[in-house]
């Protein structure tokens, strides 16, 4: 009883805790002082390493909470709980200068089980955006051609809090939907520590949603084919804004600002194939974000596509098929954000790799992906960023409600 309850008494203890003590900054990105910020997407650890491919996918050794229909892929008895770190290392240039940052955070935590032979269920937090950026600038003094260092510092984001469910009253076919909160806050900071004065600018956000899932699958002697679709309807979140400016003597409040946060109508289609313990998928997603308007003067939206591709296969010889057989998977993506700065598009595109290594005790499996990427363009002075990305994901897996036999 002991080995039950320990881990699984972790598991609850840090789904109360982490969603209130940690935020969604887990960005470096000069990029995120746009709009909602950087988008942190769908993905969990084992899709991750994919090149995030989830679409059609169903959550059979790990939760998929990209497409609430996977849920249905559940066993009866094995109840799973997923929580996911990261560590990035980003370097970014301009046609001026470089950097190099690095960073590490929670990426997301969630659980899911079977609660009945036609009904499944998951449940977690993770990240919608973060906003995290630093920059060193000068300014004119107003009304002279006098400069002065100036720092823009930004952080902050929108948390995601879901509960999902998925359905199957008829064979191979499940529907799902999450119901998530999104909450959060972000912050945008002017300072200067010459003139010795702070411009602090946050909206809080908030609002819920709805994104619903559907997956079919098609047996084929012993393939197996999976179709999946994703939806989501578009949402003006609930903001509240507070500014304020703190001098060397004084600290006011002033009149709030009008800030418009949406998020956009998206639609996905997913395509799969698995054998065995073999499985690829490719996954399409188009984001309608020309419809929501940021009312900034250096960024346009524009809608955008997310393209991703993805294989898994297994360790060969004596380990295939048995408790210590090491899962290979490979993955690229490529993604068009919704930021149009300058007139200059903001593109995104990485390769990743990583193994599902399968452990004894507490943890089940260690899920490690690489990811090596490029974010963005130094057209008309804008930054590039070159990252490499580690990401480790835990599963805790066990038969919670497997009856126990006596003789």
């Amino acid at each position: 009883m002991r080995r039950l309850v320990t881990p699984y008494a972790l598991a609850f203890l840090l789904m109360i805790l982490v969603p209130v003590t940690l935020t969604s900054q887990i960005t470096t990105s000069p990029y995120s002082i746009f709009g909602l910020g950087i988008l942190e997407g769908n993905s969990s650890g084992l899709s991750r390493a994919m090149g995030g491919t989830n679409i059609a996918f169903l959550s059979e050794n790990a939760i998929n909470y990209g497409n609430p229909a996977s849920y249905d892929g559940l066993d009866s008895l094995l109840t799973i709980f997923e929580i996911g770190v990261f560590s990035k290392y980003a370097m970014f240039q301009t046609s001026h200068d470089n950097q190099s940052l690095l960073n590490a955070n929670f990426r997301y935590m969630s659980m899911g089980f079977r609660i009945a032979p036609w009904l499944s269920t998951s449940f977690g937090f993770t990240p919608y955006s973060s906003v995290g950026y630093r920059i060193n600038s000068t300014a004119f003094l107003e009304g002279t051609s006098i400069e002065y260092p100036k720092t823009y510092i930004g952080n902050g984001g929108v948390n995601r809090v879901y509960l999902g469910g998925a359905v199957s009253f008829i064979k191979n076919l499940s529907l799902g939907v999450n119901a998530s909160y999104l909450f959060g806050d972000i912050t945008h900071i002017e300072a200067s520590e010459i003139y010795e004065f702070s411009l602090e600018d946050i909206t809080y956000l908030s609002n819920f949603t709805f994104n619903y899932g559907l997956n079919y699958q098609v047996d084929v002697n012993d393939w197996k084919y999976n179709v999946g679709f994703i939806y989501s309807d578009g949402k003006k979140l609930n903001s509240r804004n507070t500014t304020t400016i703190e001098t060397k003597y004084e600290k006011e409040v002033l009149k709030s600002r009008k800030y418009r946060y949406s998020i956009p109508r998206t639609v996905g289609a997913g395509l799969s194939v698995r054998k065995d313990f073999f499985k690829a998928g490719v996954d399409y997603e188009w984001s309608n974000w020309e419809e929501v308007d940021f009312s900034s003067t250096y960024l346009h939206t524009r809608n955008s596509n997310r393209i991703s591709a993805g294989v898994e296969f297994p360790s060969q010889g004596l380990r295939k098929g048995s408790s210590r057989m090491i899962l290979f998977r490979f993955g690229g993506e490529f993604r068009e954000s919704y930021m149009v700065i300058k007139g200059v598009p903001i593109d995104y595109r990485a390769v990743s790799m990583g193994l599902g290594l399968p452990l004894k005790g507490v943890v089940s499996v260690v899920n490690a992906t690489l990811e090596f990427g490029q974010n963005g363009t130094m057209k008309r002075d804008l930054f590039r960023e070159n990252f490499v990305t580690l990401s480790l994901d835990l599963s805790l897996r066990d038969l919670w409600f497997r009856k126990r036999q006596y003789n």
